[in-house]
């Protein structure tokens, strides 16, 4: 029998991701709950650099792209 209530979207606001671990048990829990959907950003990211896919990550970054001195009108 479909449900009268306002379906509920939630959206988990994670400051570093390491494992994930804490954002899908929330996630499930919200779902058990009642939620109708469930979303999440990581605002920061952990990376163990001795990690062999991390260090591939890391060494195409290692140059950065972003140059502060740099202004974006100059180009």
């Amino acid at each position: 029998m479909p449900s009268s209530r306002t379906p509920v979207h939630a959206l988990i606001i994670e400051d570093t991701w390491t494992t994930g671990a804490r954002v899908q048990s929330l996630a499930y829990a919200l779902k058990v709950a009642g939620a109708s959907s469930v979303a999440a950003i990581a605002l920061g990211r952990h990376v163990d650099p001795d990690y062999p896919p991390a260090r591939q990550l890391l060494n195409a970054i290692a140059d950065p792209v972003f140059d502060i001195a740099r202004c974006a009108a100059d180009h």
